[in-house]
């Protein structure tokens, strides 16, 4: 049977945050989640404001292209 629970790093040991059963010896796998996280792009809302006809073709692509590319962590 596997679990995934979650915990974190005090510093000296991994801490669980769950209560689970388990013996001495028994084998774990441990992941470590990158908790750095990449500044966020702030999207300039103003440049695309305003553009009347414009805005229906490549500026509206521009747009919708800048929101993908910032919508990860």
């Amino acid at each position: 049977m596997m679990s995934a629970v979650k915990g974190y790093y005090d510093g000296k040991q991994i801490v669980i945050n769950e209560d689970v059963k388990m013996s001495i010896g028994q084998e774990v796998i441990i992941t470590i989640l990158d908790m750095l996280r990449k500044k966020k792009k702030r999207i300039d809302l103003e440049k695309y404001m305003g553009r009347g006809k414009k805005m229906f073709t490549q500026d509206a692509q521009d747009y919708v292209k800048e929101l993908r590319d910032n919508d990860r962590l």
